[in-house]
C-alpha cells in the first residue's frame, strides 16, 4: 500500500510541474503563424508587439492573444518581470 501512495503522489507531483517543465525559453510564444503579418492596416503585429514587451520590461512573456473593442484591434500581452511580478500589458495594434 505504502507503494501505491508513494506512486500517485509521484503522478500528482510530475502532473503540476510537467507544464514548468514544457515551458518555452524568453521569447515570443508560438501563435501558429498568426501574428506574423502586419495589420490590414499596417499596423504592428502580434509577434512585433510581444517582441516590444519582451525587450522593453526585461521579462518572459507568458501569453499573448489579439483583442478588440468597439473595431479596435490591440494586444494583451501577459509578462513575467525579472522581479517576479506578472504584468498584462495592452499593446495598440494601430498604424503608424
Amino acid at each position: 500500500m505504502k507503494t501505491l501512495s508513494a506512486g500517485i503522489l509521484l503522478a500528482i507531483a510530475l502532473s503540476l510541474a510537467a507544464p514548468m517543465a514544457l515551458a518555452r525559453p524568453p521569447g515570443p510564444p508560438p501563435n501558429g503563424g498568426h501574428g506574423q503579418e502586419r495589420s490590414e492596416r499596417g499596423g504592428m503585429s502580434l509577434d512585433q508587439a510581444v517582441e516590444r514587451v519582451r525587450r522593453d520590461t526585461g521579462g518572459r512573456v507568458l501569453s499573448a492573444e489579439t483583442v478588440s473593442d468597439n473595431g479596435r484591434r490591440s494586444y494583451r500581452i501577459k509578462v513575467l518581470t525579472p522581479d517576479r511580478r506578472v504584468r498584462v500589458i495592452n499593446v495598440g495594434a494601430g498604424g503608424r
